[in-house]
């Protein structure tokens, strides 16, 4: 734990870390904030689409190759990033980096579960999704200052540094781990999975883009539907899936999984229009916003830490159950913000929603985990990643879209109440959790 949580602390920070920096890029190599944006787009992209795939190589090599094999992608592509020439090649880059990321998620979060024992593992989940939790915001704030003080370039010179640090910590002191499945690989599974959920996550990141127009958001949606569709038929024919559709069955390992995603589709959404509600309903700049906004991580990743100690207590049905009616209230809380323009009722949202997602990340890891046989560790956290991102963007673009160009009071209060209503389908399918059964061996 004491090595894997920095190293992917320090991953997960590099994929916001130049979000501050979107105009700076664009001007230095001579193109549009658009093309600019995919820097940080296509780093979280690659991250989604390479978990799944990652976390089964993870299984059959061992999840230590995998985690270092991502961590060499990252001294190598780092310093690269810093040095590129045109706006292709740093996207290119950003690929690359968000590919290691999803696979040391995955790689990672296999390592925690096999490194603890049940009675033990909700809470070293807690710390280490509070790790990750709380990467992003500080990548954030860190990379505000490194692009402010000497320009976009030298974020990569320190993160390469850390990059460094990060293997040689991770190839000293992480023993080996997983690994030892007797299968192959399912490639036409990996690339219908793969293509099919990018081309979903790159028509919901369109969608909206005067510059694209919808009709090619909803054809590339509905190719990645098709793709996802052969994924589903291969994998039910072929001898060795990329993950047993037997799993999906399994209630404690799908619906945990399907929380995940509704709750990441409110906790998100909610995060990009509320600088919308400061800066339009309460009157406030940006970077005033952006400092009472950091309110939101940090409660985050605190009450990610808690929850792991939290889930023992309240069970795997109820941690869920309270965590998601607490997110709802929150999005409740900033819809009256919006109508009311009221900056005691955001204040409320900012903690409520954090609160309520916080604690109960480490519980529904935890379940879905537990429905799982322990070798199948990677591909399990894989997939959850990789619809916690489908969540992720999908929150965020069908959100900022319902505000519309004319943004109102009563745009933003509909937006948050969309997000409402799908914390609330969250946890009325949290209901639907075993609370205590277990469904495989120990170890």
């Amino acid at each position: 734990m004491a090595a894997i949580v920095p190293v992917q602390f320090g991953v997960s920070m590099s994929l916001t870390v130049i979000a501050v920096a979107v105009g700076d890029i664009a001007r230095d190599l001579d193109t549009g904030t658009d093309a600019a944006s995919w820097t940080v787009t296509g780093a979280i992209l690659a991250s989604a689409v390479s978990t799944s795939l990652g976390g089964k190589l993870g299984d059959i090599y061992g999840h230590r190759r995998a985690f270092l094999a991502s961590a060499v992608m990252l001294v190598v592509v780092t310093p690269l990033s810093g040095l590129a020439w045109n706006i292709e090649s740093l996207i290119g880059f950003r690929v690359a980096a968000g590919v290691a990321n999803g696979v040391a998620t995955a790689a990672g979060t296999a390592m925690v579960l096999l490194a603890f024992p049940i009675a033990t593992r909700s809470r070293a989940i807690g710390w280490y999704q509070s790790a990750l939790s709380g990467a992003p915001a500080i990548g954030l704030i860190v990379g505000g200052q490194i692009v402010e003080q000497f320009g976009w370039r030298w974020v990569f010179a320190f993160f390469g540094v850390i990059a460094v640090i990060g293997l040689v910590t991770s190839a000293t002191v992480v023993r080996p781990m997983g690994g030892g499945l007797d299968v192959s690989v399912d490639y036409w599974g990996g690339l219908t999975l793969t293509a099919g959920v990018a081309l979903v996550l790159v028509g919901l990141t369109l969608l909206g883009n005067d510059g694209v127009g919808t009709s090619v958001s909803v054809i590339l949606m509905a190719g990645g539907v098709v793709f996802l569709g052969a994924f589903a038929r291969i994998e039910q024919r072929v001898p060795e899936p990329i993950i047993s559709m037997a799993y999906l069955r399994k209630r404690n390992f799908s619906i945990p999984i399907w929380v995940v995603t509704l709750a990441n589709f409110s906790f998100m959404g909610g995060l990009v229009v509320t600088p919308f509600l400061f800066t339009e309903r309460l009157g406030w700049g940006l970077g005033a916003a952006t400092l009472l906004l950091a309110v939101r991580p940090i409660t985050f990743s605190t009450c990610a830490f808690a929850g792991g100690y939290i889930h023992p207590r309240l069970g795997a049905r109820m941690t869920p159950v309270v965590g998601s009616s607490l997110l709802a209230v929150g999005m409740v809380f900033f819809a009256l913000s919006a109508w009311q323009a009221s900056l005691g009722w955001t204040v409320a949202g900012l903690f409520v929603v954090a609160i309520g997602h916080g604690i109960q990340l480490p519980s529904l890891t935890t379940t879905a985990s537990d429905a799982v046989e322990p070798e199948d560790y990677g591909v399990a956290s894989g997939m959850r990643g990789t619809l916690t991102q489908v969540g992720v963007t999908t929150g965020m673009q069908t959100m900022v879209i319902m505000i519309g160009t004319d943004i109102t009071g009563n745009s933003l209060a509909s937006s948050y109440l969309l997000g409402a209503g799908a914390a609330i389908v969250a946890v009325a399918l949290s209901l639907a959790i075993s609370p205590g059964s277990r469904t495989v061996r120990t170890h």
